[in-house]
């Protein structure tokens, strides 16, 4: 049976601002010369599904930007517009949904566009064994990280340690017993001694009818809403019919409408290296760290400045006596931050559209 997947690429990033824009988010970024986060994901991905069956799900707004970036990549009819942004239970719920009328019990995967990952090799084989739980179950897999450290931004999930029945092969598959939001850093430090806590990737497959099932049983609004405007995919009024359906629809995640309510549930154990990208202090892992643990983009000189993160788009920023900070310039704006402030940035967004800086953003 062919299988499928669909990269989710309609956020707006905005804890990567001023680097990320709402006409140009993160997930369109490319840093250092590299491809955007956007199109190694789909690179990574068409090693394992053909790019005819690699769909990607974003914006409307980003529809020019998608298509400019995939165009010698994939079918630039499979890419699927979002109308309005609702989470990802009604990202998820949408692709689902018209992909099963195409292709019925079909095994699929979403995958998160915006994430860093290492260890490709890994990361395929975690992807690959969730396809193969899709074939033999009627229910959904996320994709967990072995945690490496305790990270307070990531989101935990809490697995069933009798899940592991092949002691020769550490990559078990567990139940889920429970998700968890960011935790401070004792609790994760204590989840991570545990063993039995995984990060949260954001990775999601299933046969679509699983998808549809879970939808229709859990998130019954947007299964209702939804349907009835794909009735009508083929009529000339559909665009205007589906942006009236999302109009209508609670905004939500998937893992909460769905995935927290799920009793067959199961996880898989990954042993990549991954980062979600969440914020600025995160995208060293993007660039590398040099001697004095700071990671650098352009053009740059500095004295006695450690662990810090600095970007410039074109002049040269120098530093002297800094720690632990973030300087990122880009043509229109200069942001100085403690990296210990990183997670604020996304408030910061919207206090400078309050103070009528919204080109900016």
């Amino acid at each position: 049976m062919d299988k499928y997947a669909v990269i989710m690429a309609g956020g707006a990033g905005l804890r990567l601002w001023p680097l990320s824009r709402e006409h140009k988010p993160k997930q369109f970024i490319g840093v250092e010369g590299m491809s955007s986060m956007l199109e190694q994901t789909i690179e990574r991905i068409t090693e394992l599904i053909p790019p005819d069956n690699c769909f990607v799900i974003t914006n409307k707004n980003y529809a020019e930007i998608t298509c400019e970036a995939l165009k010698n990549i994939i079918p630039l009819q499979n890419i699927i517009l979002e109308p309005l942004r609702k989470n990802t239970g009604a990202c998820i719920s949408y692709a689902a949904l018209l992909l099963e009328r195409r292709f019925q019990a079909s095994p699929v995967c979403f995958i998160p566009a915006d994430s860093y990952v290492s260890n490709k090799q890994e990361y395929l084989k975690a992807i690959r064994q969730a396809y193969a739980e899709s074939e033999s179950s009627s229910g959904l897999t996320i994709i967990g990280v072995n945690p490496t450290y305790p990270a307070t931004g990531y989101g935990y999930i809490k697995i069933d340690p009798s899940g592991q029945t092949d002691q020769t092969d550490p990559r078990h598959i567990s139940d889920v017993q429970q998700f968890k939001e960011k935790p401070d850093t004792a609790t994760a430090r204590a989840y991570v001694d545990s063993g039995h806590y995984l990060w949260n990737s954001g990775m999601v497959a299933g046969n679509l009818q699983a998808f549809k099932s879970g939808i229709q049983q859990h998130m019954p609004e947007h299964f209702k809403i939804l349907s009835a405007a794909l009735d009508q995919l083929d009529s000339p009024a559909f665009d205007s019919l589906i942006e009236q359906a999302f109009s209508q629809l609670p905004e939500i995640s998937f893992d909460n409408g769905v995935l927290e309510h799920s009793g067959s549930l199961k996880a898989i154990k990954g042993y990549f290296d991954w980062d979600d990208i969440g914020s600025l202090d995160a995208l060293g892992k993007l660039v590398g760290y040099d001697e004095s643990g700071n990671a650098v983009s352009g053009s740059y000189v500095g004295m006695d400045t450690n662990d810090s993160v600095i970007f410039s788009s074109d002049i040269l920023v120098t530093s002297i006596g800094v720690s632990n900070m973030m300087i990122i310039k880009t043509k229109d704006v200069i942001l100085v931050c403690p990296k210990e402030r990183a997670q604020d940035v996304k408030a910061f967004v919207e206090l400078l559209k309050r103070a009528g800086y919204g080109d900016h953003t």
